[in-house]
């Protein structure tokens, strides 16, 4: 199964729509999506308003692939869990989110592991070819611990401070 979800602040419309065109053109019948309160109606792919925070960690679970916004709620749990990961950020220039955040986070996330990006709507359908080819193995799950470079740095400007 293939998970979509654009999580649960904002519509993300076109995200739900390239989806649902996408699950129509590859004939895939097992495309599921939490589709927020958008005005788009999926009708090539079975969907919900929204999950339950448990349900929702199931779901992500269980999907083969998941597709979704670069919401950092989104991220961290697919990469708990191990499961490949396509993302399409929101823009704020089409009123998708209230600032570009999620590009920069989109940027961030290129070279990880099991994280495949979709900078433009064209892009979404290679991204998911590549995340189903990697395989949902559980390898490469992301760390639940600070990269100590960082927790360092961050311990001596704390020190440097309190002196």
């Amino acid at each position: 199964m293939i998970f979509v979800t654009i999580g649960s602040m904002f519509p993300f419309d076109r995200l739900i729509r390239e989806m649902d065109r996408w699950a129509n053109d590859n004939r895939r019948y097992d495309v599921f999506a939490q589709i927020g309160n958008g005005d788009y109606i999926p009708a090539n792919m079975d969907y919900v308003r929204k999950l339950s925070q448990s349900d929702f960690t199931y779901t992500m679970a269980k999907a083969e692939v998941i597709v979704a916004h670069a919401g950092m709620g989104t991220v961290i749990t697919a990469g708990q869990i191990g499961t490949p990961l396509v993302l399409l950020p929101r823009i704020h220039a089409w009123g998708e989110h209230t600032s570009d955040h999620q590009i920069a986070t989109a940027n961030w996330l290129r070279d990880k592991p099991r994280v495949f990006l979709a900078d433009t709507d064209a892009d979404l359908s290679r991204a998911i070819q590549l995340a189903l080819q990697t395989g949902k193995d559980g390898a490469d799950r992301f760390s639940d611990k600070a990269d100590p470079a960082f927790t360092n740095r961050l311990r001596t400007a704390i020190l440097d401070y309190m002196r």
